[in-house]
């Protein structure tokens, strides 16, 4: 009995110290995003990747289309994802009009007031956001060389202007690599193809969300409106 139960708490303790390394692993692990946008003319896809747990688990977004339908249904969207965890892929469209956008907001709201200090918390988050890759290419024309001129130093002074102020909410780990290029040609052109890999931690990541959900029970219904708000995006 004595042998049988040294060899219960030595298999108790290899249990326990597994897990612990486990944990460690998955605090010292990161989550990388990657965004990747294209636009040709009247042409758009984008595609977003994210990976966790050493590249374990992934998930897989694309936009293979955003097609302007008129000023009342606004621009119609089509999105199509997959992950890890089922097989096949999941085909979704939608119409982003004003309506929706109002709602939007009207969801932000919703948070702001369900949760304490949910500004500060974001970008406290933000702050550990590490921007590894940031490239920029923007090829532009007007079909007048003057007008192009002018538009080219505007479009490029916008990107500056964003970069800078990114720069000051996250943390830029390489140069970003910003391109405006005029095309002077007779007929406006517009072209642009943007690629950002982003990467947190994932044991902050795991902090965030702990001192997200303490911020949202300080505040009284606050778990309750976003349960709401979770059961309409998971519809």
């Amino acid at each position: 009995m004595d042998r049988l139960g040294g060899l219960y708490v030595w298999i108790v303790v290899a249990i326990i110290v597994l897990l612990i390394i486990l944990l460690v692993a998955v605090i010292m692990s990161s989550i990388t995003i990657t965004l990747w946008y294209s636009k040709h003319n009247k042409d758009d896809k984008a595609v977003l990747d994210v990976k966790m747990l050493y590249g374990i688990v992934k998930m897989h977004y694309e936009m293979p289309s955003l097609v302007f339908a008129n000023m009342k249904k606004g621009f119609m969207l089509r999105l199509e994802s997959k992950n890890s965890f089922r097989n096949g892929q999941t085909v979704g469209k939608a119409h982003i009009n004003k309506r929706l956008l109002d709602h939007w907001a009207d969801e932000v709201r919703i948070m702001l007031r369900s949760t304490a200090s949910l500004k500060e918390w974001f970008y406290r988050t933000m702050q550990h956001v590490n921007i590894m890759k940031l490239d920029w290419s923007t090829n532009l024309s007007t079909g007048d060389a003057a007008w192009t001129a002018i538009a080219t130093g505007t479009v490029w002074g916008l990107k500056t202007t964003l970069v800078g102020w990114l720069s000051f909410k996250v943390r830029m780990r390489n140069n970003p690599r910003l391109f405006v290029v005029p095309v002077f040609k007779d007929e406006p052109q517009f072209a642009t193809e943007l690629s950002c890999v982003a990467r947190i931690s994932c044991g902050y990541a795991l902090y965030a969300g702990i001192m997200l959900m303490a911020r949202i029970l300080k505040v009284p219904g606050g778990p309750i409106h976003w349960f709401r708000l979770a059961k309409q995006v998971l519809r």
